[in-house]
């Protein structure tokens, strides 16, 4: 019976029998029943109802939307049936969120959500919250948000309107490898239509996180570039963003190697004992995209240990370099000494528990082959180390993680041989506990901590271990 209906109610409508209403969008008329429509739409329910003018109306200007959505929506009426495409999706959308078509709504809603990708979020971030989508536009602004990097090089981003570029900029969940990238994605956008937007960069130089940018590359960028030195007071807005509260966290979704020793023949002509003075850049494959240079205390240091603390990496020790500790920013490629260490330490362990940096165990210059049991944690506020419970079994060259709000040290070199303890230390308590035992004793392994499992790899082992 339904289908027989909407079957006969078209055939009236082609035969202009009993038609009461024309509506007309750019132009084209579409002839229609007032009933149908009223039936159809809770808009035109409200319109026809009496209380407004268009009641009475033969012919009724729709504007907002777009002659072929328009009749589309007119033709779904009839007959149920609707194409959308990549072609009609948006002007279907708009026009079905007008017009309070919520099933088609949330089918154009459907067809967004499928065709999102790098290429499409931000349009879809744009249009789904213009429409008041409940869950599209977080879904599209979380793909902009991640994928940063090659989005800002694209088409569809310059043509972001400015309060929706100032919200994407200044988010903190924004993937920047580096603060400079911001910078250069907003000169990007304001000159892509500078006579228009070079009024709103004053306001946008307040998504870059200054604290973050590299001071050598500031003072460049604003001898080179006249666009961003000819903003109004730009020179003290930087100073004042630079002590921005609450920084970008900067996610490097890159792989980090530190030293260790290397028998290249470049690296031998720089040190003959074989000690590599090189920070290596590896993206998620592995592949080698960049490398540096460390610190100079640490060329030729053998047994440093490094740890990430937000957005940087914290290195201490090593054999030429025992109580010193350096904070190390990679988005900037920059060096800031810390505290030194109370206890001079090389080939020991650092792990992060509660936002606090923990060092642990190692040898000291007088008692080579001897582990020491001392741990100390770093106080950000006085830039001082304080020492902790030390281990209850002193090892070093172990394995070390954190995890659920404890550290855990595995096996490690002992005094005189090697241990298969498992050592758990709580920060609350301040005290270490004999887990369990490893199989066989064991060092020189490597611990991390994925999803609140800890892994272990290298030293003697043949397989990757979960524990």
């Amino acid at each position: 019976h339904p289908a027989t209906l909407l079957k006969r109610l078209d055939e009236l409508r082609s035969e202009q029998y009993m038609v009461d209403v024309m509506l007309c969008a750019e132009g084209r008329d579409i002839p229609c029943h007032r009933l149908v429509l009223a039936a159809f739409s809770d808009y035109f329910h409200a319109m026809f109802n009496g209380a407004h003018c268009e009641s009475k109306k033969d012919k009724i200007e729709i504007g907002g939307v777009s002659a072929e959505a328009l009749q589309q929506l007119v033709d779904y009426a009839y007959t149920s049936k609707i194409n959308i495409t990549t072609e009609n999706v948006r002007p279907l959308l708009e026009a079905a969120n007008m017009l309070q078509v919520p099933l088609i709504k949330k089918d154009c809603e459907a067809f967004l959500k499928r065709q999102l990708n790098t290429g499409t979020c931000l349009g879809i971030w744009v249009l789904a919250d213009l429409v008041s989508s409940e869950s599209l536009p977080e879904k599209a602004r979380a793909i902009a948000l991640q994928h940063f990097i090659p989005i800002y090089m694209m088409e569809e981003f310059l043509q972001l309107p400015v309060h929706y570029l100032k919200t994407y900029l200044s988010d903190e969940d924004l993937n920047a490898k580096k603060e400079e990238d911001v910078l250069d994605a907003i000169m990007l956008w304001t000159r892509h239509d500078l006579e228009e937007r070079r009024g709103h960069l004053e306001e946008l130089i307040e998504c870059v996180d200054f604290s973050n940018v590299n001071q050598d590359y500031l003072k460049n960028i604003l001898k080179k570039d006249k666009v961003l030195a000819g903003v109004r007071g730009i020179r003290k807005q930087i100073r004042n963003l630079s002590a921005r509260a609450r920084p970008r966290q900067i996610r490097q979704e890159e792989i980090l190697v530190l030293g260790g020793e290397s028998y290249e023949e470049e690296d031998m002509a720089e040190d003959p004992e074989g000690v590599n003075r090189k920070i290596y850049r590896l993206d998620l494959n592995g592949i080698c995209v960049d490398k540096t240079v460390m610190q100079e205390s640490f060329h030729g240091s053998k047994g440093i240990a490094a740890c990430v603390l937000e957005n940087d990496v914290i290195v201490t020790g090593g054999y030429e370099s025992l109580s010193q500790a350096w904070k190390y920013k990679p988005a900037q490629d920059s060096w800031t000494q810390l505290g030194s260490l109370k206890n001079g330490r090389s080939f020991h362990g650092m792990a992060v528990v509660g936002g606090r940096v923990y060092v642990v165990g190692g040898y000291d210059r007088t008692c080579i082959g001897t582990p020491q049991p001392f741990v100390e944690v770093y106080h950000k506020r006085t830039n001082s180390w304080k020492m902790r419970a030390p281990l209850l079994e002193p090892v070093a060259e172990f394995g070390i993680t954190g995890c659920q709000g404890r550290i855990y040290v595995f096996g490690g070199q002992g005094e005189h041989m090697e241990s298969n303890a498992v050592q758990c230390y709580d920060p609350r308590e301040n005290d270490w506990t004999c887990q369990t035992i490893l199989d066989k004793p064991m060092g020189d392994i490597k611990a991390c901590t994925v999803n609140s499992k800890i892994y272990l790899v290298g030293g003697q082992l043949e397989c990757v271990l979960q524990y």
